[in-house]
């Protein structure tokens, strides 16, 4: 390379430097080997930056994360962004050093170099991974999420390269507790980490899944049987007499053929099934992983392609205003064919992870519908319910503003019900995408008030329009009356707070004249309307919506459930 071609490449490089705010920015060629490298390499590296060319880049870090290296490289290649993967430098006693985060790119000028930054991962914002402090294994959820991201790196590779998750069940452990004391059983925590760590990549990527249950992803030259045999013999060491054998089950995660977003969803939903079952033992899962994990994709590709295909339907069901009986708004409920109820399905879709693309399906067919001959009515308002794992999820908070941005032409008429409250975890992020949909015209209710999580302290850090009781509390006031307190409590509260209250799983009139009592404004349930599709209304649309319990007067939809129709 010329003179010239050194001053340009050595000017691109600090640019990106300073971009990238890494300790040391290298070059990495084709075969591996860092062609250029300036910052603090002595720091990193332990030599002069001009000391690594023709160094391989693998060679900065220790051997069990060589693998890692190789991957990340052809992701680049590939046309892929790398952020912050985690890897170790050599230290002096020759066990791994401080964590160092690599990040890079294929280089926007060499199809086939690399640019490379390499970050202390202290000087990062970087969330801690929670380490037993007896074992050093991660616990079961950073375990998970790094399953998650290996399985995202194996992506590019076959079969044959892919890593392995193999998962333990150590029985033992209570016996070795109960048998030889604490003191000894700590001893042997602390091996069976060490050895779970070692057979593991990088030397990190063990954890602890509960009730006696262990899972580490290591490469394929290591074997399942190894990891049981080396286990059994730290077993038979600390309990000569144990009979019971340690017991393992081992998968490869190339993803089998689908997005490597599928399957770590999958293999997710699945590590869950196994730490949180009880009565689900490993022997057991060994025979069936496989097949468990093929359904469990079976079923997602089936919602994504029902997704996809536009292959559900929407049913409405009235909120009624409980004073003037005016249908208020409606609820949008998703139908999915050959079933009679949605919940199983769109339960499994938050728990895969997919619930975001099954959401924004929805509310892009709500709005063609409230836009159509049949919605399109000043009096007709209709709420889509949004999963809480949707709107904490960044991307789909995203694509749901932009979504909403366009269809302004609905404000007032179009309502958002969070639901899943549970999962809301970033509660002052989940607020601002909710300011943003109410500042935007589209008024906000907190589904499920009173039940697992969505208690007072979210209607303190999400300011929201309306809240919807909890079922469990209307039913109760009209058998034991046991809720009636916590009903006033609630009402009074929003009042103050100048929120509306929903009361849902309304099923009579004695139930309504308690709500009306105790100051609850609207009301949902099969005294006011089942879900329920618009009859076609001939040359006026909007006449579909008259029916059983609800006529239309003087331009508004009225509920004729609690008495005659108005005249």
């Amino acid at each position: 390379m010329s003179a010239a071609g050194d001053i340009n490449r050595s000017r691109d490089l600090y640019v990106a430097f300073a971009f990238a705010a890494a300790d040391l920015l290298v070059e990495v060629e084709a075969d591996g080997t860092i062609g250029f490298a300036v910052g603090a390499a002595m720091a990193l590296a332990n030599r002069p930056a001009r000391l690594l060319t023709r160094t391989p880049l693998a060679d900065i870090f220790i051997p069990e994360d060589a693998e890692r290296i190789a991957r990340a490289l052809v992701r680049m290649d590939a046309g892929q962004r790398i952020r912050h993967l985690l890897l170790h430098t050599h230290a002096a006693n020759g066990r791994p050093g401080k964590p160092v985060a690599l990040s890079g790119y294929r280089h926007p000028h060499r199809p086939h170099a690399r640019l490379v930054a390499l970050t202390h991962a202290s000087a990062l914002d970087l969330p801690a991974e929670a380490h037993d402090p007896i074992t050093g294994l991660l616990d079961k959820d950073d375990f998970i999420g790094l399953a998650r991201t290996m399985l995202n790196e194996a992506s590019t590779a076959g079969a044959e390269d892919a890593y392995r998750l193999t998962m333990l069940e150590v029985p033992q452990v209570e016996q070795m507790r109960a048998q030889v004391g604490p003191l000894a059983a700590d001893e042997f925590m602390a091996e069976l980490g060490g050895k779970l760590r070692a057979c593991s990549v990088g030397g990190d990527a063990a954890g602890e899944l509960g009730d006696n249950r262990y899972g580490l992803i290591h490469g394929p030259s290591v074997s399942a049987e190894s990891i049981e045999q080396a286990v059994g013999e730290l077993v038979k060491h600390f309990l000569p007499a144990s009979g019971t054998a340690v017991l393992t089950s081992s998968l490869a995660l190339d993803g089998e053929g689908i997005s490597s977003e599928e399957a770590a969803n999958a293999l997710i939903y699945s590590l869950n099934a196994f730490s949180q079952s009880g009565s689900m033992t490993l022997d057991g899962l060994a025979n069936d992983l496989r097949p468990r994990l093929s359904e469990t994709v079976a079923q997602m590709r089936g919602i994504k392609a029902v997704i996809d295909s536009g292959g559900f339907e929407l049913v409405f069901q009235p909120v009624v205003d409980l004073w003037t009986d005016v249908v208020h708004h409606f609820e949008c409920l998703v139908r999915f064919p050959g079933q009679d109820s949605p919940f199983e399905t769109v339960t499994f879709a938050e728990n895969v992870g997919i619930v975001g693309g099954l959401d924004l399906a929805i509310l892009k067919r709500a709005i063609d519908f409230i836009r159509s001959p049949q919605g399109k009515h000043d009096a007709l308002r209709f709420a889509v319910n949004l999963s809480g794992r949707s709107i904490s999820h960044p991307a789909t908070a995203r694509q749901l503003l932009d979504i909403t941005q366009n269809a302004l032409d609905l404000r007032g008429r179009l309502l958002f019900e969070l639901t899943e409250s549970a999962e809301v975890e970033d509660l002052p992020a989940v607020n601002g995408v909710l300011q943003l949909l109410r500042r935007q015209g589209f008024p906000v209710c907190l589904d499920d008030f009173g039940a697992g999580a969505a208690a007072f302290h979210y209607l303190r850090a999400l300011q929201v329009d309306h809240v919807k009781i909890d079922g469990s509390y209307i039913r109760e006031i009209s058998s034991t009356g046991d809720s009636t307190p916590f009903l006033r409590a609630i009402a009074s509260l929003c009042t103050e707070m100048k929120v509306g209250t929903i009361a849902e799983f309304v099923e009579n009139a004695q139930t309504t004249n308690l709500l009306k009592l105790l100051k609850v404004r609207f009301g949902q349930g099969y005294h006011f309307g089942k879900p329920m599709r618009p009859k076609d209304g001939g040359d006026n649309p909007l006449r579909g919506w008259a029916g059983d319990t609800l006529v239309w007067h003087k331009g508004l939809l009225i509920c004729r459930a609690s008495g005659p129709a108005p005249q």
